[in-house]
């Protein structure tokens, strides 16, 4: 029972901190904190949020009557060692930052009366929650400003072996400047984790196994209780953009609980199918279903790659508005026929369009057909001269565009043979390709033929084999079968899957499938294969076999 003990301190947590962030939400002043004066330095003036280890307040730094957040300890936790040691490092890995979007630790330090407090720099704004709330839909370009800004936090953070584990819009303030528009501040470490060891953190501050964070925007590993790395933030910087590109979270759950399973085990809808009305483009989809791997090899793997990504999509959508507006986008004017003789009627030649081009005597095709003007002589008046339509006809074309028409047939009638060719090659491999929403019915327990009778969880495909992206399609179709009940058509969806990717996360499905037919010998080898895959900890091991019944 270690795991649900543990998800239920988790979401104990997550319940208090919910819809509101843990420091900004407004709160009418109760407490005799207000008009205190703290170590002769701050004089606090209102309370502006409260916390689950503390509250907050806007203060006054007397010294330079300048305003500052003020967070107090809770009187009642100063004899908990552990949440002691746990302030004490929010201001020693927020004291490691030097970045323009981190928010700066300004001092540290006790009271007369015992009370633990940090003071940090002031930020006058709106948090990302807030915006989300009252803003969406918000501009792509918006939203690869923000988020640009927040992962070169996370970069400095992390490249001084600080982890930030409790990243969500609520902790992402935006402030709009005269000559700078929506410069964020990433706040609140109060769970960050020092990786580097460099120094002595004193007691353990989590117990092993332990899970803790925002469960709607955890990594699978982070609700697994695994050991963690940065790679756990940029999962959270995926929700979050997730979030903004569509106004919902990638899964839908009630508690804390369903939140981390869903984190655990599904694959999100991309955007797109999410919310079909959002404006996303297909580049920022792919890399917010890159950001959402279960597996953090298969993530960006660092901050500064992952911003880099994320402008890239920035530089790209600016060059397709360019190809849009280009000199190509107003019509052309035809030019005006020149005046000609009769005699060089017959030696002028004008050589036919380039392809792709329209005729530029398009508009005045009816006019060369019939008239062409001859020289006018200085001081006496012209009229136009008549001449025959078969002369016209010759010099506008002549040689030259009657050789441009043959070209053009023979482009034409060899791009037709390629066509057929390609065609022909796509129907003769396709008898072999998987087709999304036609899954190949292969019974759970048989051999795959020319594998030596294996059964179908034994069977993994060559790197030169797998094709993820079938799998994930394959996969979300199951996923709906499973919906509706329609478990064999479930089953089908994801053992076609699994022959195009074996995902750990489709053997904890069909394991399941297996456990609700009452089928525990191929339960346990589907969840066997998952521990394989992912080398999961005791306490997944310890699940399984509460599934189980052991």
């Amino acid at each position: 029972m270690r795991v649900a003990r543990l998800f239920h301190e988790c979401e104990s947590l997550w319940r208090r901190q919910n819809k509101g962030g843990n420091i900004r939400v407004p709160v009418p002043p109760v407490d005799d904190t207000i008009g205190r004066t703290f170590a002769g330095k701050y004089r606090v003036e209102q309370m502006i949020g409260e916390g689950g280890m503390g509250k907050v307040y806007k203060a006054t730094q007397l010294a330079l009557d300048k305003p500052v957040v003020l967070k107090v300890l809770r009187q009642a936790l100063l004899g908990d060692e552990r949440t002691v040691a746990r302030f004490q490092r929010e201001a020693k890995a927020a004291s490691r930052l030097n970045h323009p979007n981190s928010i700066s630790v300004l001092d540290f330090g006790q009271a007369d009366d015992g009370a633990m407090y940090i003071a940090m720099e002031y930020v006058q704004g709106k948090d990302l929650h807030q915006i989300l709330s009252r803003e969406w839909p918000l501009p792509e370009a918006r939203v690869m400003r923000i988020m640009g800004q927040v992962l070169s936090a996370l970069a400095d953070a992390h490249s001084v072996g600080v982890i930030h584990r409790d990243l969500k819009p609520e902790n992402i303030m935006v402030s709009q400047g005269r000559s700078e528009p929506d410069f964020v501040k990433v706040l609140d470490f109060g769970i960050a984790k020092i990786v580097d060891g460099s120094e002595d953190e004193g007691p353990a501050l989590t117990r092993a196994g332990f899970v803790c964070g925002t469960p709607e925007y955890m990594s699978p590993e982070q609700a697994r209780g695994a050991k963690l790395d940065h790679r756990s933030d940029l999962y959270a910087v995926g929700v979050i953009l997730y979030q903004l590109v569509t106004g919902m979270l990638p899964f839908d759950s009630d508690s804390a609980v369903g939140f981390a399973t869903k984190h655990l085990t599904e694959i999100p809808p991309p955007p797109t199918k999410r919310r079909p009305d959002a404006r996303v483009s297909p580049a920022m989809e792919r890399l917010i279903m890159k950001a959402l791997s279960k597996n953090p090899d298969e993530r960006p793997q660092t901050a500064e790659q992952f911003r880099a990504e994320l402008l890239a999509i920035e530089k790209e959508r600016r060059a397709a508005v360019g190809r849009r507006s280009g000199p190509h986008s107003a019509p052309s004017l035809a030019p005006v026929p020149r005046k000609v003789t009769p005699l060089d009627q017959q030696e002028t030649k004008v050589s036919g369009p380039p392809p792709n081009m329209p005729s530029p005597w398009s508009a005045r095709e009816d006019t060369l057909k019939n008239t062409v003007e001859p020289p006018t002589d200085p001081g006496k008046a012209s009229a136009p001269t008549h001449v025959p339509k078969e002369v016209a006809r010759t010099t506008v074309e002549g040689t030259g565009a009657l050789v441009f028409k043959v070209a053009t047939v023979v482009l034409v009638l060899l791009a037709l043979l390629l066509a057929g060719a390609y065609a022909v090659q796509v129907f003769s491999q396709s008898k072999d390709h998987f087709v999304p929403g036609e899954p190949t019915e292969v019974p759970p327990n048989a051999p795959i033929p020319g594998r030596s009778g294996a059964r179908l969880w034994e069977l993994r495909p060559s790197k030169s084999e797998r094709r993820p992206t079938d799998a994930v399609k394959a996969m979300l179709d199951g996923d709906e079968a499973f919906k509706r009940q329609d478990f064999d058509r479930a089953v089908s969806f994801y053992e076609s899957a699994w022959k195009l990717d074996a995902r750990p996360d489709l053997a904890l499905k069909l394991g399941e499938i297996a456990r609700l037919r009452q089928n525990r010998d191929e339960a346990k080898a589907w969840w066997a294969e998952y521990g394989k895959l992912t080398d999961p900890p005791e306490l997944a091991t310890q699940y399984f076999e509460e599934r189980l019944g052991h």
